[in-house]
């Protein structure tokens, strides 16, 4: 069966009768089994299915070929779908153990999507694929973001390969320029390099014998390897431009990789309003719904450019999005042309492939490794120096973590994926949410509740003073003029005015009657609920009228607390508090909302 992408650049032809195991042997299969999974890989790989990618097709056909071993190795062999029974689905899930939770999971979740509504099973057949829970996957992978040290370390040698073949590449263009405007004599030292130049611009190629190999002009000129790269990018500098664009939009390397050179530019390319370039991405894992996203590259103004960096002389350029693509756009006009496509990451490849297939297409993550190599740093391990690999993965985790924003992913995904797995983030978060808990012990210890004394205690004190007092941790005659209202402060009681916290021991308190609702020495007793009451209504009208500022700064905390000892009542002790309020307590509590309580 062959599988063609949507986009049609790649095709399979995925064969059920030559099936092999690991070790390349071939596995003889009955006609019957083959038969019926080339029709399961149909349906779950058709049009309608949804799958647009040949690395998808080829993860089914993985789990069915794992399957068709499995099966050919039964006693007797399994012919078809009617010899499946219920027992070699519980076997199947003996026959995976010793792998890994992931590798599990993935082959029986497609072993479920492929059976579940498959006809020519028995319905107990399908009934155990579901008799057991999927392996749970439970550890985030390691991916650790480079330190400072380590992201400059690597975004240095990246900008000295795009420096290099950016001028370069230049250099080729103005003199091909010079030679076709006819500034080029015969007699100039360059003049063999230019006419070479203008040849391969034209046709893609450099003049070659009736044998096919280049002229003795061109072997002069330094072949192919020293003519092209003055016009075209390598694979190892195309490597560099796609991890560049990777650590500063935090996009995957696949995804820049398959960016095309075609753009809008919203901004339409005026000086002094943010630039922006919107690219046509994909993303296949998004799913075939999401997949196709539209990808805002961005220019970074100029004086934010020049507080990121020092010591760089082009300290725009590369931090700039945007600019790195207009760049990369500039350097591969040839390469693009020739090798007949739209994607941005466009070179040529001089030796080691024919002479139709030099010109390449994107970036290989397989060149990362020997980008690395070329310019010191380790491919697996870190050095004893500290200087580690270069990974495409590691730097996206960077820029995300960097970017606290979404990046072609929803932010649920940010969080629970990337962020969770920052030894970084979670210790930051760690430190947020400890001061956020002191923050909140600090605020409830400074905003401490009044004490309620309750009815019930109340009516105690009338027979066993002394008992209620212990209860109520009080002396006796204080709890005495409590109860009494003697000691009444307009919304609470007054276990001892001349012991204020604010105060000299022995001076009356001079706080604001409304500073009670938060003092170490208040209690709150039943008869004052109708002014507290009246308080918080007269509070909750004021608020409609204040400024937010001003209401946190000044009132905030009265209502909380007004709020706090309310809420100690049923609502109809409350309502029957309302009703009993008299006019002579509501005056009291305009004076005090008014001020004209305060001492002067």
């Amino acid at each position: 069966m062959r599988f063609i992408e949507q986009s049609g650049a790649r095709s399979r032809v995925f064969d059920f009768a030559d099936i092999h195991d690991p070790k390349g042997r071939r596995v003889v299969i009955a006609g019957g089994l083959q038969r019926w999974l080339a029709s399961a890989f149909a349906a779950r790989t058709s049009n309608r299915s949804g799958m647009t990618r040949l690395r998808a097709a080829e993860g089914i056909y993985a789990v069915l070929s794992w399957l068709a071993r499995f099966f050919a190795a039964q006693k007797p062999p399994v012919q078809g779908p009617g010899d499946v029974t219920a027992d070699h689905v519980r076997a199947l899930w003996t026959h995976m153990e010793g792998r890994n939770n992931a590798t599990q999971r993935d082959h029986l979740y497609r072993l479920r999507l492929l059976w579940r509504d498959d006809d020519q099973l028995p319905d107990e057949v399908r009934a155990a694929l579901y008799e057991q829970p999927l392996p749970e996957v439970t550890d985030i992978a390691d991916v650790p973001a480079y330190d400072d040290a380590g992201m400059q370390r690597i975004m240095t040698a990246l900008r000295h390969d795009i420096r290099v073949a950016r001028d370069r590449v230049r250099a080729g263009q103005g003199l091909l320029a010079r030679f076709r405007a006819g500034r080029v004599l015969p007699e100039d030292s360059d003049h063999r390099l230019a006419s070479l130049l203008d040849v391969f611009d034209r046709t893609g190629d450099l003049p070659r014998t009736a044998g096919g190999w280049p002229v003795p002009a061109v072997r002069r000129a330094g072949g192919v390897r020293g003519i092209a790269p003055w016009l075209c990018l390598n694979s190892q500098e195309l490597t560099a431009f796609c991890l560049l664009l990777t650590a500063l939009t935090a996009e995957n390397f696949g995804t820049v990789a398959a960016w095309p050179a075609a753009h809008y530019r919203p901004d339409a390319g005026i000086e002094g309003i943010p630039g922006v370039a919107l690219i046509e991405a994909s993303k296949p894992r998004r799913g075939p719904e999401r997949e196709h996203m539209v990808t805002p590259v961005e220019d970074v103004p100029e004086n934010l450019a020049a507080l990121l960096v020092d010591d760089d002389p082009e300290p725009r350029l590369f931090r700039s999005p945007l600019r790195v693509y207009q760049l990369l756009l500039e350097l591969t006009q040839v390469a693009r042309r020739h090798g007949g496509h739209d994607l941005a990451l466009a070179g040529f490849r001089a030796t080691g492939a024919p002479r139709d297939g030099r010109w390449t297409r994107g970036a290989d993550a397989k060149n990362i490794a020997r980008w690395s190599a070329q310019h010191g740093f380790p491919t697996k391990e870190p050095t004893a120096e500290g200087i580690e690999p270069v990974e495409a993965r590691r730097l996206r985790q960077t820029g995300i973590e960097r970017k606290r924003r979404p990046v072609a992913h929803t932010r649920s995904t940010m969080n629970d994926h990337y962020l969770a797995r920052s030894k970084t983030v979670v210790t930051q978060s760690r430190t947020v949410v400890a001061d956020a808990l002191r923050a909140q012990v600090a605020t409830a210890r400074k905003r401490r509740s009044v004490p309620v004394l309750t009815a019930s205690l109340v009516a105690r004190a009338a027979t066993d003073l002394d008992g209620a007092a212990r209860e109520a941790d009080l002396d006796p005659q204080v709890l005495q003029r409590l109860v009494t209202g003697q000691q009444d402060t307009v919304l609470t009681g007054c276990v001892d005015h001349l012991n204020s916290p604010t105060t000299e021991p022995g001076e009356p308190c001079a706080e604001s009657f409304l500073a009670c609702l938060g003092c170490e020495n208040a209690r709150a007793l039943p008869h004052q609920l109708p002014l507290q009451i009246a308080a918080l209504d007269q509070l909750n009208i004021l608020r409609a009228h204040v400024d937010p500022a001003t209401w946190k700064a000044r009132h905030a905390v009265h209502q909380e607390r007004l709020e706090d000892l309310v809420g100690h009542y049923r609502e109809s002790e409350q309502n029957k508090a309302r009703r009993d309020l008299t006019e002579p307590q509501t005056q009291m509590i305009n004076d005090l909302m008014s001020g004209r309580m305060d001492l002067r």
